[in-house]
């Protein structure tokens, strides 16, 4: 009977060679309905495992060198399943497969231990158990990672969804209050002045239509209506926010007067966007220029430059924020353009004071 088990220890260890091949080959594209198949694999390669050490616990055999290399090599294969299960399976699949496949390596031991001592076997086990618990550690760090950077993503994505929103309730409801007091007026002149009341019904007409533009773009920016009402920052708040930022900073704030709200807005969120880029990405900077100006085909052209080069943003657009900002001017019928510039770092944008 030892010399059957004996003869059968390569077994285990062509089961977990066989499970790292398969694994590799299902898990490859890296479709998400395939990243369960490497932990399947390491609990089937874990019980093959485990199997063989209680035979051979209950019946050992005289190992050879080949049989003590063979081993090692299961063992080596157990724990490549259990990086690529921790890195990439689902959380039940990786806890099973941790469990199982873990185990099996952890107990492997008992088949070459030569005392019958339990405290030994218990320290054994104990010691070869930490191959697993490292190669946890190897797979479930990026995995880890990951899950955090799509955790701050989503943050950010719904802290700007937030401020859309109320951006939404601010800009419909100023239009909204215009209307409301046209309405007043109308209905006041209406017995003695119909020619003001007729005005004033034009002009609620068109102030109607402002609101239903501004609630389309807007609602396409957010995707969603969320969040309570606040007031939104513009043009006007420019010089506090410049004033915080701190550092040396140069600015030219030339806005003309009746800027619509969401250009303000959306002016003053990309210099705020631009001067928290130079403190997070270009603390060396010495001089910070911002300028607001306007053209003569009636646009509103906002630019942020720095002195120093932005290693964390080298690509335009490689942040959420700029490239949501990017989404929103065009929206409005603008544009924005960020890259390097005279050795340093711009964010310029163009926004149509005209409603496109």
């Amino acid at each position: 009977m030892s010399d059957a088990i004996g003869a059968l220890a390569v077994v285990p260890a062509v089961a977990a060679a066989g499970a790292v091949a398969a694994a590799a080959v299902v898990a490859v594209a890296g479709r998400p309905d395939r990243r369960v198949w490497p932990a399947r694999l390491a609990v089937a390669a874990g019980a093959v495992s485990l199997a063989a050490t209680a035979a051979y616990v209950a019946a050992p055999p005289d190992y050879g060198e080949a049989a003590g290399w063979t081993g090692l090599g299961e063992c080596a294969a157990l724990l490549v399943l259990l990086v690529a299960a921790t890195r990439w399976a689902p959380r039940r699949s990786a806890l099973a497969a941790v469990a199982v496949a873990g185990l099996a390596v952890a107990v492997c031991v008992l088949r070459f231990l030569p005392s019958d001592s339990l405290l030994d076997a218990v320290g054994a086990c104990a010691l070869w158990a930490g191959g697993p618990a490292v190669a946890v550690v190897i797979g479930g760090y990026p995995r880890l990672a990951e899950a955090r950077r799509r955790s701050s993503v989503a943050r950010e994505r719904r802290s700007q969804r937030l401020a859309l929103a109320r951006d939404l309730h601010d800009f419909v409801a100023h239009d909204i209050s215009g209307i409301v007091a046209l309405a007043q007026a109308a209905k006041f002149v209406a017995g003695t002045d119909p020619a003001r009341a007729l005005d004033a019904l034009d002009r609620v007409e068109a102030a109607g239509l402002r609101a239903l533009d501004t609630m389309d773009r807007t609602v396409a920016m957010l995707g969603d209506l969320a969040g309570p009402p606040g007031a939104a920052p513009g043009l006007a708040d420019l010089p506090e926010l410049l004033h915080r930022f701190g550092g040396h900073v140069e600015s030219s704030l030339a806005a003309p007067d009746g800027v619509p709200a969401e250009i303000g807005a959306t002016a003053y969120r990309l210099v705020q966007e631009a001067l928290t880029n130079v403190h997070r990405h270009a603390p060396a900077a010495t001089a910070v220029r911002v300028v607001v100006s306007h053209t003569a085909d009636r646009e509103l052209a906002v630019t942020v430059t720095n002195d120093a080069p932005a290693p964390g943003t080298a690509t335009p657009g490689n942040g959420t924020g700029l490239a949501d900002l990017r989404h929103r001017a065009h929206l409005l019928g603008g544009t924005l353009q960020a890259g390097p510039h005279d050795n340093g770092w711009r964010v310029a944008a163009v926004l149509p004071l005209d409603r496109p």
